[in-house]
């Protein structure tokens, strides 16, 4: 099914993160504010480690794609990340991975796309790895926008 045929899962945010809490404009619900100009940001570390996000769909859904929007920095080659994995919890407890993506790469200010496998389900976990090292010599995850979107 292709994008235009889905439509937007609208409510969610974030209920725990990795991320920077120092910055205003690094703020996980940023995520979800439908603008490229804020988003959600780890803090710098100086080893790459595994970020997270926790995430409430605000109701049960079945989201069928995922979306996630780079910064449009083209200078800054860093940031996005090159794996990720989802994790949904269905209502009936435990919990399923739904996507799992090695040797992610995307352009400056373009998206990734990528199915689910249909669970029915409130809160998700994205989690992402391998961002490059920056040339701080620091590593730091950087998303724009998230999206869920169902049938």
């Amino acid at each position: 099914m292709s994008t235009n045929q889905l439509r937007l899962i609208e409510g969610c945010y974030v209920t725990d993160s990795s991320g920077c809490h120092r910055y205003d404009f690094w703020n996980e619900q940023y995520l979800f504010d439908g603008s490229s100009h804020t988003g959600w940001g780890s803090a710098s570390r100086n080893a790459s480690q595994p970020e997270y996000l926790d995430i409430d769909l605000g109701d049960v859904h079945v989201p069928l794609r995922i979306r996630l929007q780079r910064r449009a920095v083209p200078v800054i080659k860093t940031g996005f990340p090159i794996s990720l994995r989802v994790v949904a919890h269905p209502e009936e407890g435990g919990e399923k991975t739904v996507l799992t993506a090695e040797g992610i790469h995307v352009e400056a200010g373009e998206w990734f796309e990528a199915d689910l496998e249909p669970v029915a389900t409130r809160r998700i976990r994205v989690e992402t790895g391998g961002v490059a090292i920056r040339p701080s010599g620091k590593y730091f995850t950087q998303i724009m926008q998230m999206q869920f979107l169902e049938a």
